[in-house]
């Protein structure tokens, strides 16, 4: 009898990219059929995630969802790496495997089906070499997720995550090339290139200025786009290959976490303020269409008022389009979670609440600039704040339009050229001016969400 095999994936772009290679592995197997998360499934696999505290929480209660549906519980990802005795403790978890063994996952379903339950020992297995394996689809998106770097060097004195990812790594431009023309094969258009920190990718075989070089001259593939990258990554020659190509997306998230340097000092975060402010007038100077979004930490130990004033400070003069806000929380093994002038959690509530609010007010008046715009957008999904179309445009922006009476003739995948009429703080609305009638359909290879792993 074929089983049904749900996954649900927490985390960043980078597990979302696992997470695909495991369901590759067993869409293979004649006896097992991949499923939505909310279907019953006869086996889960949970893939963790354990950045923050509270990603961790979250990761608990999906498994213990999982549990409740009465199926295999199979648990991987960050979370795994250091707090698998917590997993352990969860009744009903059957099998917990480390990142280091994903690309072992049909070998690890087969260990469970035929009785092994426990943990799986933590070895640097296949996983650490990412010229083994790569995809075809991302069953996912309309945008394909393209994990070319894994790993960390850096210490920041707040991240687990160099202790849970394991050491710098890159795959090979010629197997990143290879997948990305398996892609475009697939009707995917765009893909997103991802890792853990997308400043170390390929340092020693001209990093990633010659991977956008590489990828720009495959054919199917019209657009490129980067996820987050540290400010060190922001060189000259990548730039000057973003500048060359028609087909990469001028959208930088660059995380700040902090503006001021004594905060950036603390943890060890290898920039100061005006290193940051240099690397993003750069991008403005090479790409003058070019947005913006980051990341900002509020609460780090030690921080003042005046450092918190510093940070907002920043955000005004970068001028977002977007940015995640978030609390700090001490993570274990972290030198940060032993530093002591704690901040109050009151104050830290407080100045994220501020600083959201700024972003939020500033993300507007840039938005607001492309009113009366057109801009090419790839539709992603139903829109579900009008009765149309969501997608984003090359500089991301969150764009929604109506296409009243003609919504059954346009699908996932399709090139829309659209004029943007209105800015909100989270999205834009446009009216379609046309359709790219001829491109290839994404939508042969997503199959309208069945198989989803987030909700």
């Amino acid at each position: 009898m074929t089983k049904k095999v749900a996954f649900y994936t927490l985390g960043c772009k980078a597990n979302q990219y696992d997470t695909e290679i495991m369901k590759d592995a067993l869409r293979g197997k004649q006896d097992y059929r991949v499923v939505a998360f909310s279907e019953n499934p006869d086996v889960a696999f949970i893939n963790t995630c354990s950045v923050t505290g509270g990603a961790d929480r979250k990761s608990r209660k999906y498994i213990r969802r999982a549990v409740r549906k009465g199926a295999l519980v199979l648990v991987t990802g960050c979370y795994t790496t250091l707090d698998s005795d917590e997993i352990a403790d969860i009744s009903g978890v059957d099998v917990i495997f480390p990142n280091s063994q994903k690309y072992g996952v049909a070998e690890i379903m087969s260990r469970a089906e035929s009785g092994f339950r426990g943990k799986v020992k933590d070895t640097e297995g296949p996983n650490w070499d990412l010229d083994q394996r790569v995809i075809s689809r991302d069953s996912n998106h309309t945008r394909a997720f393209l994990k070319i770097q894994d790993g960390c060097s850096n210490a920041c004195t707040f991240c687990k995550v160099h202790y849970l990812r394991g050491p710098t790594r890159s795959k090979s431009r010629p197997r990143v090339i290879e997948e990305a023309s398996k892609l475009g094969d697939n009707g995917f258009r765009e893909i997103v290139l991802t890792g853990i920190n997308l400043a170390e990718y390929g340092e020693e075989t001209g990093g990633l200025a010659e991977l956008i070089r590489g990828l720009s001259r495959v054919e199917k593939i019209s657009r490129i786009r980067l996820s987050s990258i540290n400010p060190d990554g922001i060189t000259g020659d990548l730039l000057e290959a973003f500048k060359d190509s028609e087909k990469t997306c001028p959208y930088f998230h660059v995380p700040l976490q902090s503006g001021s340097d004594n905060i950036l000092n603390a943890m060890n975060r290898g920039y100061s303020r005006e290193y940051y402010l240099r690397k993003i007038d750069s991008i403005r100077s090479y790409l003058p269409e070019s947005t913006i979004g980051t990341d900002l930490m509020v609460g780090f130990p030690g921080e003042k008022e005046r450092d918190y004033l510093r940070t907002k400070e920043t955000v005004r003069e970068v001028g977002l389009i977007n940015g995640h806000v978030f609390r700090y929380s001490p993570r274990p093994v972290t030198p940060a979670s032993d530093f002591e002038d704690k901040v109050d959690s009151s104050v830290k509530k407080r100045r994220a609440k501020e600083l959201r609010s700024l972003v939020s007010s500033i993300s507007l008046d840039r938005k607001r600039k492309f009113k009366g715009n057109s801009l090419d957008m790839i539709i992603e999904e139903p829109s579900n704040k009008v009765d149309g179309w969501r997608g984003h445009s090359k500089n991301y922006l969150d764009i929604h339009f109506r296409q009243e009476g003609q919504i059954g003739e346009l699908e996932p995948g399709e090139t829309v050229k659209v004029n943007v009429t209105k800015a909100k703080e989270d999205f834009c609305l446009a009216e379609s001016l046309k359709s790219a009638r001829g491109c290839q359909k994404v939508s042969k290879v997503v199959e309208a969400g069945k198989e989803k792993s987030r909700e």
